[in-house]
């Protein structure tokens, strides 16, 4: 379960405006920083930073692009392309992080949503599943063309793609929603569907993480019993939709009500 944990620590922060306006101010007049462009990523490394690592994350950043937009079809009007390329910046260690990005000391990396931004250090072990996570979480916001989203699909959807496309323990995912299911021991659907981040703040690290890994189930559960053709339509529908409920209604007949949707997600995980 360790990844879940990560993944929690990572996502229940926020950076505030003042931050992320210090951070860019600190850049633009930054000059330690080289660059990597791709077709969609700018890669700003410090001085310091192995440039093989550096291309490394942009190899990666493309890789993964690529794979979370065919994956579910996320075909945006605005290109990432020039100007409106995603930026990642890489300090040489844990204290230039820090002190260029006001980043919390605890965290391995941190994220601008609005702007398309990732700041990091190297030597991250999990790093590529972070980015492959905080990528989808990026792009599948830019789709919907909101910011607020359901928190189990925005991060069932992250996690669906970390399992499934950058190393993360799918199998043992699996086996531990099984056992889960088995027991009745889950969060019911109607409980989860309004679940927020605040919500989280203040629950055990095993009950954050159970959340997580639902999450992750019921995504799985989705694309793998209806097909990803479904899901990219499900998402068209959420996306001139603004109820999940509905449009998970519109576009599955046999999840038409919460009640449905838990009872079928069982059944995908018992057989």
């Amino acid at each position: 379960m360790k990844i879940f944990l990560l993944i929690v620590l990572f996502n229940l922060f926020f950076l505030p405006q003042s931050f992320l306006a210090k951070s860019q101010n600190l850049r633009q007049g930054d000059e330690s920083f080289y660059q990597l462009r791709s077709s969609h990523f700018i890669i700003n490394y410090q001085e310091g930073v192995d440039r093989a690592y550096a291309r490394k994350i942009k190899e990666k950043s493309e890789h993964f692009y690529k794979k979370i937009t065919q994956e579910f079809h996320l075909v945006r009007d605005k290109l990432w392309l020039w100007d409106n390329r995603a930026k990642i910046f890489i300090a040489k260690d844990k204290e230039e992080y820090l002190r260029n990005f006001y980043c919390p000391d605890w965290s391995a990396a941190c994220v601008d949503y609005q702007t398309k931004t990732i700041y990091t250090y190297p030597s991250q072990k999990d790093f590529i599943a972070i980015l492959a996570h905080e990528l989808t979480h990026i792009i599948f916001r830019e789709y919907i063309e909101r910011g607020s989203l359901p928190l189990w699909l925005d991060e069932g959807m992250a996690l669906y793609i970390e399992a499934n496309f950058a190393g993360s323990e799918y199998h043992d995912f699996l086996y531990q929603i099984q056992e889960r299911v088995k027991n009745n021991n889950f969060i019911p659907f109607e409980k989860i569907m309004n679940l927020k981040t605040f919500d989280l703040k203040d629950k055990t690290v095993s009950e954050v993480n159970i959340f997580y890994l639902q999450s992750f189930s019921m995504i799985n559960f989705i694309v793998k019993r209806y097909h990803k053709h479904r899901f990219s339509q499900f998402l068209w529908n959420l996306k001139n939709e603004s109820d999940v409920e509905k449009a998970l209604s519109k576009t599955y007949y046999h999840l038409n009500n919460l009640s449905n949707f838990e009872e079928k997600w069982k059944e995908f995980y018992l057989k």
